[in-house]
């Protein structure tokens, strides 16, 4: 009976790694995050004061494509940049111009499907 129990839970192990393996192979495709400046150096930051520059950063870890970053802004709008070619293993920085207080989500798509997205904060 024990042999049975770990056949069970070993081919559930399985399976669950069968179902998940394609996701963690497209979540690796790209890198993206906000930063509070737009050097290479900035680290993602979930919270920038309004006096400090934002960015959008992108890389694509697997090829070239042709990507887009949109950004929805506390007011409701959204706003995208125009397409850009992002070649494979360089880091890409749009400029997030938003000193509005609020949550805002930016967004990036690849080949019109959405790959991820951000959020982050401006404080009063």
């Amino acid at each position: 009976m024990k042999g049975l129990k770990t056949l069970t839970a070993t081919l559930s192990v399985a399976g669950l790694m069968a179902v998940l393996a394609p996701a963690y192979a497209s979540a690796g495709a790209y890198s993206h995050y906000v930063a509070c400046g737009v050097s290479q150096n900035a680290k993602p930051a979930h919270v920038c004061q309004k006096a400090r520059k934002k960015g959008a950063f992108f890389k694509s870890n697997q090829g070239t494509v042709t990507y887009t970053v949109c950004v929805r802004f506390p007011t409701g709008k959204s706003l995208c940049a125009p397409p850009e070619e992002a070649q494979q293993g360089t880091l890409y920085v749009n400029k997030i111009t938003s000193n509005i207080p609020g949550k805002h989500r930016v967004s990036w798509f690849v080949e019109g499907k959405k790959v991820g997205s951000f959020v982050f904060r401006v404080p009063r």
